[in-house]
C-alpha cells in the first residue's frame, strides 16, 4: 500500500497509506498535560485530516463517496503507542487500564464514525496484539524496577509472555469489541469486521514450529541486545554494532517492536483462513479468491 503522497484522483488509485511510526491515538496535549514524551508528534486527529484532505481530491462529493464506497478500509492497530508511551514512563497497567484505554477506545470510534460519515461500506478494525510478547517490552521488564510484581510478570501458558501485559491487550480488545457492536447496530449497511491479531499472534508464539518459525519466537531478529530477547532501545536494529540474523523469515519479531515479513503474512493468512460470522475478513469483498489454490498465490498454505 503506497504511502501518503500526490495529488489527484489517479495517484490515490490504488490505495493510500496514512501510517507513521509512533503516531498515538489521543492527542498529544493528552500525553503533555501527563508529563509523557511521545515518540513522534502524530496522533490518530492528524491522521483523519489527511484522510479529509484526500478526499477533497478525488473530485466531486459524489465521485468521493464512489470511491469511499468501493475500497476496503483498514483501520488499526490503534493503541499500542499511546500504551507504550505510558510503560515507558512507568505509569502503571491499572493507570492505563482506568485513564489511557477507555479514551483510546472513544479515538478509535470517532474515526471509525468519520469513515463511515464519508460513505465507507467496508471495514477491518484490526485488535490489538499480545503486549506481553513484545521483545522490547520483555527486555524492559526484565529488570529491576518494573511495574507489575513477581507473580504477576510471567505467563506459563504464552512460553514467557508478561501476563498483565497480555491482560491490558485482552481488555482493550474486549473493549473494541463491545463498541464495534455498537456501530454495526448504528451503521447495519457497513460491513464492520474485528480482525484478531490477538489471537494470530499468539499461535506463533506457542506454536512456532508448527508456522516455520525457530523456537525462539521472543527474540528479535535484527538488534544489539544479545540474551534472551536481543533487544536494547539502546542498540536498536540499524544502530551501529547491530546486526540482523541470516534468515529473518525464521523469526516472529523483525527488531523486538515490528514483525517480521514472514510473521506478518502467516497473521494475514490467518485472518484470511477463519470465518468466524462477523469476524471474517473475507466477507469484506467478493473479489478476494478464497480457493486453495488462491490462498498459496499469496503464500497461505494450510499448516
Amino acid at each position: 500500500m503506497p504511502y501518503l503522497s500526490g495529488k489527484t484522483a489517479a495517484d490515490f488509485r490504488r490505495g493510500v497509506n496514512f501510517a507513521v511510526g509512533g503516531a498515538t491515538a489521543l492527542d498529544l496535549e493528552f500525553f503533555a498535560s501527563r508529563r509523557l514524551k511521545t515518540f513522534v508528534p502524530v496522533s490518530l486527529r492528524n491522521q483523519t485530516s489527511w484522510f479529509s484532505n484526500v478526499l477533497q481530491h478525488l473530485g466531486s462529493v459524489e465521485e468521493q463517496r464512489k470511491a469511499v464506497a468501493s475500497s476496503l478500509f483498514i483501520v488499526g492497530e490503534i493503541g499500542i503507542n499511546d500504551y507504550l508511551v505510558a510503560l515507558s514512563g512507568n505509569r502503571t497497567v491499572t493507570e492505563i487500564e482506568n485513564a489511557f484505554l477507555p479514551r483510546v477506545i472513544l479515538a478509535i470510534r470517532s474515526v471509525l464514525t468519520d469513515v463511515i460519515a464519508a460513505g465507507a461500506h467496508a471495514v477491518t478494525v484490526p485488535g490489538m496484539i499480545p503486549l506481553g510478547c513484545e521483545p522490547q517490552l520483555l527486555a524492559q521488564y526484565q529488570g529491576a524496577g518494573v511495574v507489575m510484581n513477581a507473580a504477576e510478570r510471567h505467563d506459563p501458558e504464552s512460553a514467557g509472555c508478561i501476563a498483565r501485559l497480555n491482560g491490558l491487550a485482552e481488555l482493550h480488545n474486549r473493549a473494541l469489541n463491545r463498541m464495534l457492536v455498537g456501530l454495526r447496530r448504528a451503521h447495519p449497511g457497513t460491513a464492520i469486521v474485528y480482525a484478531d491479531l490477538y489471537r494470530a499472534v499468539t499461535d506463533l508464539v506457542v506454536s512456532p514450529r508448527k508456522y516455520g518459525f525457530r523456537d525462539m519466537p521472543l527474540a528479535a531478529c535484527c538488534g544489539g541486545g544479545g540474551g534472551q530477547y536481543n533487544f536494547d532501545a539502546a542498540a536498536f536494529c540499524g544502530a551501529p554494532g547491530t546486526s540482523a540474523c541470516t534468515d529473518p523469515s525464521e523469526f516472529v519479531s523483525w527488531d523486538g517492536v515490528h514483525f517480521t515479513e514472514a510473521a506478518n503474512r502467516r497473521v494475514a493468512c490467518a485472518l484470511l483462513e477463519r470465518s468466524d460470522g462477523a469476524d471474517n475478513v473475507l466477507m469484506l469483498s467478493s473479489s478476494w479468491n478464497t480457493t486453495e489454490a488462491g490462498r498459496r498465490r499469496i503464500g497461505c498454505v494450510r499448516v
